[in-house]
């Protein structure tokens, strides 16, 4: 079934709201401090942890096994960021840290509008603004 582009936009909306209201007690991992900025503009308040490009996946999921039951994973979504994605889900489950990526999925199957966390914003603000402008009409 294939949805419409308001059921799309409804969606992405839903699934933001919700991983911003989860995010106020758990962290959501990003690549960068691009990334962090990009949230925060959609008004993410809670933790925001960088991967540490310095340190293996396997060391860095090991790191966050040790303070965290639970994940929200946010990497980009091209190549690297889809590796990345699938190691972290691996390592973490092997420590028992349960991976929410969710949000991250939805992202990725609207790649052709957004290619990394960065331009989340941008596009979502376009999609309030578009459905606003839909209400009314």
């Amino acid at each position: 079934m294939r949805l419409s582009a308001k059921d799309n936009t409804e969606r992405i909306l839903k699934c933001i709201e919700e991983t911003r209201e989860k995010n106020k007690k758990i962290p959501i991992i990003v690549e960068g401090r691009n990334d962090v900025i990009a949230l925060r503009r959609l008004e993410f308040s809670g933790e925001i942890i960088k991967l540490h490009s310095r340190m293996s996946v396997e060391d860095f999921s090991t790191l966050l096994s040790r303070r965290y039951s639970e994940v929200i994973l946010l990497l980009d979504w091209d190549h690297k960021g889809r590796k990345l994605t699938s190691f972290l889900i691996r390592h973490l489950a092997a420590y028992g840290v349960k991976t929410d990526f969710s949000l991250w999925k939805l992202c990725f199957s609207m790649a052709s509008q957004m290619s990394n966390v960065e331009s989340l914003p941008s596009v979502f603000y376009r999609l309030v603004s578009e459905s606003e402008t839909s209400r009314h009409i």
